[in-house]
């Protein structure tokens, strides 16, 4: 009853009497639930003294966590508990945790003063997620994260702006750096993965400045440059490749082709020598090593690379075929065709060996040979053109221009777009008197290929043969500058010309095939005709000259004899006539001209031998008779030249000079005589 009293009087005394007991309770349970843990921490110390935090961190953590529990502050964040690639690491806050692109992690546990852990949430930067606690997490992806934000152009290789938050009920409690490490592989990885090589080569740049000895990384940036066409990079990056490892086969070879490609064929002869030093029993290598000579035109050398492969694999065909191709190349056709035929007996169904076994014996002139691995290709391939227009070659080769004909034929029903059918048609048809036929299968050719100067030039001789000298004209013409031997065309150019009677152009052209080296004795007398038609005597007379020099005819020493008698050059019309004596049948002529030269000079004595000479071999010449008569006269032997003038008369009344002088000597004579007698 005197509770009840109390309570029923003193109502508020009351309440707060319950309020202070409540806190004297709670303060009592607190103390005593830190007595207690105190004494837990104490006993696992002793227990596990490697696993707790030592004393004075255990009160510590004991003072956080009555603040915590008692007082209601924020709890304190001491580690988290981070299982990666199956082992646990305990990551304080003074700690990093680091992390590659091989690693796996997951948070199993957060140690704070949140004993529960209801309120706790941990959050990863760049996840985003809300909470990351116990998720597996995958370094691959922090990585490629961390080099998407670094570019190609930056520098860092580890770090990244990453933490670890932990939150109670929403607000930090404490981070943990997040260490992500780059290493060269990631950059190798990016470059595989990016679609554009120029940021691949960044990439592997960026790996290779990571680490400098990685000889995988500098062969996979060698390889990049490479089928970009940066061949000299590639070959730097080999060359360093090398200077760590100086034996590396695979760089010397891939250092060879990189000189190859740029047709550095000397280096690279270098390159694969010193390949066979490291691989002395690799046949690849010396046969890399003959294709490079091959390239360069040593095809002694390139024979005798193949020839060290096949000693060391005897069976490839390949290498047969290629030792083939050298021996063709250095014109020694018997051995080229034994390495074909070695080459076919290891690869018996493979055509280009079959072809070129064919192309071998025609151009060793072997016909018989090489018409039947034609007609062997022509099983094989029923419709290859080239081989039906090789047999008809081979045939031709025989003199059998039915068949030559006649498989040219069947070449252009498979192909008749082929000018070098057309045209080897055209060649056959002409030889065999088909002219009309064959300027059209030269015109089917220029057709085919307008620049064709073979063609050209076939159908511009047909044309002058034909004497179409304004068609032979254009032709010719139009070959001139797809040739490099033009002294002939100047020189048929010069003479279509001069048929024309255009002799300026025709004197030009004749110049032109002189300076270009044509030789031709015939071409000096047609200039010098062409130039005494336009009236230039003096290198008329120097062209006769040169021709004559190399062909004494006694056609062009009679014009040169005329020439230097025009041009009062005596000594050398005297000249010429005296070689005329050695050369010609008609010795009266050579005579006469002697002693016209020696009159015309003043030597009438001479003069009068050289005429009565030329009598003696011909009396039916009125023109002697009438220089006889002048050199008479000049010696003032009226009575004898009377007597040459009549001589000359009978034989030709219409000789002026003789009718001339007659009248006029008679008068002379008998002057002479009135005189006498007074």
């Amino acid at each position: 009853m005197e509770t009840d009293l109390i309570r029923k009087r003193k109502p508020e005394r009351y309440r707060q009497y319950r309020q202070y007991r409540k806190l004297v309770f709670a303060a009592a349970a607190g103390l005593g639930a830190v007595a207690i843990l105190a004494g837990i921490i104490w006993g696992l110390a002793a227990i596990f003294p490697k696993n707790m935090p030592p004393v004075s961190s255990g009160w510590q953590r004991v003072k956080n966590f009555t603040s915590f529990t008692v007082l209601g502050k924020q709890p304190q964040l001491y580690y988290l508990d981070i299982e990666k690639n199956g082992k646990v690491y305990r990551i304080t806050p003074r700690d990093h945790f680091e992390v590659t692109y091989k690693d796996e992690f997951i948070i199993t546990g957060v140690a704070s003063d949140d004993l529960r852990g209801k309120g706790i949430t941990v959050d990863i930067d760049g996840t985003g997620r809300r909470n990351d606690f116990q998720v597996l997490m995958k370094g691959i992806e922090f990585v490629d994260r961390l080099m998407k934000q670094v570019g190609a152009g930056g520098e860092t290789h580890t770090g990244g702006d990453y933490r670890i938050h932990v939150r109670y009920r929403d607000r930090e409690i404490g981070t943990i750096p997040l260490k992500i490490v780059l290493l060269p592989q990631d950059w190798l990885r990016h470059a595989q993965g990016s679609a554009s090589e120029r940021h691949q080569i960044e990439s592997l740049r960026k790996a290779i400045a990571a680490n400098p000895n990685d000889m995988g990384i500098r062969k996979v940036l060698a390889g990049i440059y490479y089928r970009q066409g940066m061949f000299k990079a590639a070959g730097d990056e080999y060359e360093r490749i090398l200077k760590i490892n100086p034996h590396d086969g695979g760089a010397l070879k891939e250092l060879a082709r990189c000189h190859q490609s740029q047709k550095n064929y000397e280096q690279a002869v270098k390159a694969l020598e010193r390949l066979s030093a490291v691989q002395p029993n690799d046949a690849s290598v010396f046969t890399s090593l003959g294709n490079t000579y091959a390239a360069m035109g040593a095809w002694s050398k390139a024979a005798s690379s193949y020839q060290q492969s096949l000693r060391l694999n005897s069976e490839d065909g390949k290498v047969h075929f290629l030792l083939g191709k050298a021996y063709e190349a250095g014109n020694r056709m018997k051995e080229a065709i034994g390495s074909y035929q070695a080459a076919l007996s290891k690869n018996p169904t493979v055509d280009e060996i079959v072809t070129a076994l064919a192309n071998a014996n025609l151009k060793a002139g072997n016909n018989d040979e090489a018409i039947k691995w034609y007609n062997e290709l022509i099983k094989r391939q029923p419709r290859n053109a080239t081989a039906y227009a090789n047999l008809g070659l081979a045939y031709g080769n025989k003199k059998q221009p039915g068949k030559e004909m006649e498989n040219y034929r069947k070449a252009l029903s498979l192909n008749p777009k082929d000018p070098v059918i057309q045209y080897n048609l055209a060649a056959a048809l002409q030889k065999s008197g088909k002219a009309p036929e064959a300027a059209k299968h030269y015109r089917k050719a220029l057709e085919l290929r307008p620049d064709d100067a073979d063609a050209l030039i076939r159908l511009a001789d047909m044309e002058m043969k034909n004497k179409n000298y304004d068609q032979a004209i254009r032709l010719y013409e139009k070959a001139l500058p797809k040739v490099k031997n033009k002294a002939s065309l100047y020189a048929n150019l010069g003479f279509a010309y001069g048929e024309l009677k255009v002799y300026k152009s025709s004197a030009e052209n004749y110049e032109r095939a002189l300076k270009a080296g044509l030789r031709n004795a015939q071409l000096y007398y047609n200039l010098g005709f062409t130039y005494a038609k336009i009236g230039k005597r003096k290198e008329s007379i120097a062209n006769y000259e040169k021709f004559a020099a190399a062909q004494p005819t006694e056609n062009v020493l009679n014009i040169l004899m005329e020439a230097y008698m025009r041009e009062k050059r005596y000594d050398e019309a005297i000249k010429t006539a005296r070689r005329l004596l050695t050369i010609t049948k008609k010795k009266g002529r050579a005579y006469a001209n002697l002693g016209r030269a020696y009159g015309a000079k003043g030597n009438a004595d001479l003069a009068i031998e050289m005429y009565r000479q030329a009598l003696k071999y011909d009396r039916e010449d009125d023109a002697v008779y009438a220089g006889l008569g002048e050199a008479y006269e000049k010696k003032a032997l009226y009575q004898e030249a009377l007597k040459a003038y009549q001589n000359a008369n009978q034989l030709n009344p219409e000789n002026q000079r003789a009718a001339r002088r007659i009248p006029a000597l008679k008068i002379r004579i008998i002057q002479e005589k009135h005189q006498g007698e007074e």
